[in-house]
């Protein structure tokens, strides 16, 4: 149930008035045919290889010099029809949405019917104060608004997705509530920004976010198998999303097209989202080169000649990050890759109910993967495997299932002799399967519906020798609760938070318990440069027979006792870390640029401790 061509070609449409070539300035050689079809078959091969394992079901393009090494498709896009996955199949792309909504915003700056640097409250006039003056549509776009996410609210995915909802009504859920930051003064990624967005481009446009997206940004570049999602069940020649168990497919839960709005309902195909990623991010010279015609008709949305910005610089603006590495709609970042020490990277990923997706584009080595899901599979392995085959380097293959190995011993022997078996095969055949803590959150579901017991004892058993697996922390208290055992429910959720401390999904949680955390375990965790670190690298002294040892490994501040192993500290401000695992914050005394002491903040206290001079 498959469909697969291997054979490179070139990606474009002779309609499409624009070259398709990511960049015109290669960063190496040209590859000898015979090399890429080798590549080709291994692309292939890859991909095959995750699928017989079930773990991938879907769409992928890999193209690399404009030529593709692989389109096709493996599986069903829809289980219970048999229908097969083609690479013509439309999959729901989830938030690789929120780059075609940037675009469309940026589309709108170009035509002067918003600037992207106005507050919100200039084009949304109901937006209520002081947010709709402090947040610009620039703070929107790079998920720098402080604007809480209303998929973070505890139980609207669960209950309320599958009813329809109006983009105010989407917003209603959160903008009364306080921002997460100042904006523009952090980052959190946020739903109800993109979803503003969209509401935004209707109201500047006079048009339906689906009319204004197609009108200005997919009919330019002739993407004619993309657009929005307006139905709950998938129409014909759309892929259906479905879950994995361990036993086959089910189909995913339904939800309602108006709730993932500009942050998560486009559809699309493999080749559209690579005639998209080579058109939009070719080199900004490239295009500057190539757009040396005649202006475009102010009124035609279609832009120039048929590409999707006026001004070339428009590209940069999208592609420049303005928070870590987040731009408009895009992570933009770079990566060493094989002996390239810093390869520039522009991508996002998607997750939806029954879908994942993948957009990975090389834009000084045209080079671009595509992949598409509809069994919600993790993309991500797959990713970077290859994004190794694309560089010649080895890829890591997949492992089969130990959940599906220990389903049959749970059945017969019971949770005890199973998760003995996981954990002597864990120790004695480390490589031979996937003990990812995902296999134990899968095994649990499949005896939930026997009741909690047995899906208890499996992640319990778990926990008890990784308790740094904040996910199955979370499910566990899932599961206590469920069984009546509320004060379990909130010790598994404060452990998670030790482990990721500010967590929004697990603060949620616990705050629906009637419980709220340590002040220490509220703070996010925060991006520290490994150069900042080395100045609080030292001794401490505790008391005369005992000291506090801070080093730095691999990038990562580490702390521990005389005596005592070390533990990684989590970073939550510049001189302020979590010891992992506990609730036990450590912040250090700063003079001259360097650590002078350091205070142990617990449950209130705190007691500082000098640094050994030397």
């Amino acid at each position: 149930m498959e469909e697969a061509r291997v054979h490179p070609r070139r990606i474009n449409k002779p309609a499409v008035a624009l070259s398709v070539a990511l960049s015109v300035a290669l960063s190496c050689p040209l590859v000898p045919h015979v090399h890429a079809q080798s590549r080709a078959e291994r692309t292939e091969a890859y991909l095959r290889a995750y699928h017989d394992l079930r773990l991938f079901n879907g769409a992928a393009l890999v193209s690399d010099e404009g030529g593709i090494l692989f389109e096709g498709a493996f599986g069903e896009a829809d289980v219970a029809r048999g229908d097969p996955n083609a690479a013509a199949t439309r999959f729901r792309i989830a938030s690789l949405t929120k780059q075609f909504t940037a675009a469309l915003i940026l589309r709108l700056d170009e035509e002067g019917l918003l600037r992207v640097e106005d507050p919100v409250g200039r084009y949304i006039e109901e937006y209520p104060p002081p947010h709709a003056s402090r947040i610009t549509v620039h703070h929107l776009l790079t998920h720098t608004s402080g604007l809480p996410s209303y998929t973070n609210i505890p139980g609207f995915m669960d209950f309320g997705s599958d009813l329809p909802h109006s983009p105010r009504e989407i917003l209603e859920l959160t903008w009364e509530e306080p921002l997460s930051f100042e904006p523009g003064a952090g980052f959190e990624y946020s739903n109800s920004g993109y979803v503003l967005l969209g509401w935004i481009a209707e109201r500047v446009t006079g048009m339906s976010y689906d009319e204004a997206l197609r009108s200005y940004v997919l009919a330019p570049l002739e993407l004619t198998d993309t657009g929005y999602d307006h139905e709950m069940v998938p129409a014909e020649g759309h892929a259906a999303g479905h879950v994995r168990e361990l036993t086959g497919y089910a189909p995913a839960r339904l939800i309602d097209p108006t709730v993932p709005y500009a942050a998560g309902m486009l559809y699309s195909t493999v080749g559209d989202l690579a005639r998209w990623g080579a058109a939009m991010f070719r080199d900004a010279s490239a295009r500057a080169a190539t757009n040396s015609g005649p202006a475009a008709d102010p009124g035609n949305p279609r832009g120039s000649g048929g590409a999707l910005f006026r001004d070339p610089a428009t590209l940069g603006r999208m592609t420049t990050p303005a928070a870590g590495s987040y731009a408009y709609g895009l992570s933009v970042r770079s990566q060493a890759i094989g002996t390239d020490p810093g390869v520039r990277i522009i991508e996002h990923s998607g997750g939806i109910f029954g879908f994942s997706s993948q957009l990975r584009i090389f834009p000084d080595h045209e080079r671009l993967i595509v992949l598409l899901d509809n069994t919600s599979s993790d993309l991500r392995p797959i990713l970077e495997g290859l994004t190794n085959v694309l560089w010649g380097e080895e890829a890591v293959l997949p492992k089969p299932s130990i959940a599906e190995r220990l389903l049959p011993i749970v059945s017969s022997g019971g949770v005890e002799a199973a998760m003995q078996r996981y954990e002597n095969w864990r120790r004695t055949r480390p490589d031979e399967y996937d003990y990812s803590p995902r296999q134990l959150l899968m095994l649990s579901e499949h005896f939930r519906d026997e009741g909690p017991a047995t899906a208890i004892g499996i992640l319990e058993a778990f926990v008890a020798t990784t308790p740094e697996a904040p996910a199955v922390r979370f499910r566990l208290s899932e599961l206590h609760e469920e069984a009546g055992d509320v004060e379990a429910a909130v010790a598994h959720l404060t452990a998670a938070l030790t482990y990721q401390p500010g967590a929004a999904g697990l603060l949620g949680r616990l705050r629906e318990l009637g419980v709220e955390p340590e002040p220490i375990l509220l703070m996010p965790l925060v991006e520290v440069d490994p150069g900042d670190l080395a100045p609080l690298v030292g001794e401490y002294r505790i008391d005369p027979a005992a000291t506090l040892t801070v080093t730095l490994e691999e990038g990562v501040l580490m702390a521990g006792r005389t005596g005592e192993n070390a533990f990684p500290l989590l970073p939550q401000a510049p001189a302020a870390f979590l010891l992992q695992g506990s609730a036990v914050q450590l912040v250090f005394d700063l003079e001259d640029g360097v650590a002078s002491a350091v205070s142990v903040v617990e449950a209130g206290r705190r007691v500082t401790f000098p640094r050994i001079a030397g």
